[in-house]
């Protein structure tokens, strides 16, 4: 991080902390609800970066799986250009080696899993599996901080597989609540703990919006980088990993549509990649950033209204 950089969001973190304490009960917070989609939600980093420039901090973040990862980088310290840094290595994940071999997406899938089965067999042959990975790199990027003592008000939300139920996190170690959010089914293992199983919350809730205005939000703006769902012929479920794939597709769809209206701003960014197409992260941070821009005014306005 640059020294210029740092001095700057540490001052709109103070400022914020401030505005926080004292806007209590005010009902002049707005918030910045960040939605779940893969490779899609990598433009909420662009998104945070063209607010940053504008001197507008976010009193209160909400978000999943995807959404949650880059609203709670942000909200630990991390400037937009970093998490951007941290992103590019997805660059090189098998999931992007699947894509970069240009196979339909059903085949694309089967193969991912596939390797992804192999390559687990093959770690613990080799005994070099040691706990979870994914909550290890969380624990290191973001350490022992708690949610409840951010200066930005952070929540994420998960599903609890054990009683059906969305679940929120608004206290307790940051880097448990993002590996909970993040668990896409059948690509990303289940979080477990507090007797728990938790898997990505845009399952029932993709866009928090509820949590946000529970947090104290009074206005939310939402970066909406859903892509609609769409028609596909009878033909294609061939079997029974793409009938699965595509009943996820639908919930997610769902848990998107019926919440959206809560929100006070939307801004439709339409990243066209795929959900696992971590090979372009700099275009889709573009984009949310340019789109962000062109809206300023609007989220400004927004930022500062009195109710």
């Amino acid at each position: 991080m640059k020294k210029a950089e740092s001095i700057k969001l540490n001052k709109l973190l103070k400022k914020t902390e401030e505005n926080r304490s004292r806007s209590k009960g005010a009902g002049n917070n707005w918030a910045l609800v960040l939605m779940g989609g893969g490779a899609r939600g990598l433009a909420h980093i662009g998104v945070l970066e063209a607010l940053l420039e504008n001197d507008l901090v976010p009193p209160v973040i909400t978000g999943t799986s995807m959404g949650a990862i880059i609203g709670g980088l942000f909200a630990a310290g991390y400037l937009p250009r970093e998490i951007e840094e941290i992103s590019h290595e997805l660059s090189y994940s098998r999931l992007a080696k699947v894509r970069q071999a240009k196979l339909p997406i059903p085949g694309k899938l089967v193969d991912f899993f596939l390797l992804e089965s192999y390559q687990r067999k093959l770690i613990r042959r080799l005994g070099e599996e040691r706990g979870d990975v994914l909550e290890k790199s969380l624990r290191q990027l973001v350490g022992e901080v708690l949610i409840q003592n951010l200066s930005i008000r952070f929540g994420c939300n998960a599903v609890d597989l054990i009683s059906g139920r969305e679940v929120s996190f608004t206290q307790g170690p940051l880097y448990l609540a993002l590996r909970a959010s993040m668990a896409f089914p059948f690509v990303i293992e289940p979080a477990r703990f507090s007797k728990m199983l938790l898997v990505d919350g845009g399952l029932l809730n993709n866009v928090p919006i509820e949590l946000a205005r529970k947090l104290g939000a009074k206005r939310v703006f939402v970066p909406d980088v859903h892509r609609p769902l769409k028609k596909v012929s009878a033909k294609s479920f061939n079997s029974t990993l793409i009938l699965v794939h595509r009943l996820i597709q639908v919930v997610l769809a769902d848990s998107t549509y019926s919440k959206l209206p809560q929100a006070d701003l939307i801004v439709p960014i339409n990243p066209k990649v795929d959900t696992f197409d971590f090979t372009r992260v700099s275009q889709v941070v573009r984009l949310g950033k340019n789109i962000t821009e062109k809206n300023i005014q609007a989220i400004k306005s927004l930022a500062a209204r009195d109710n």
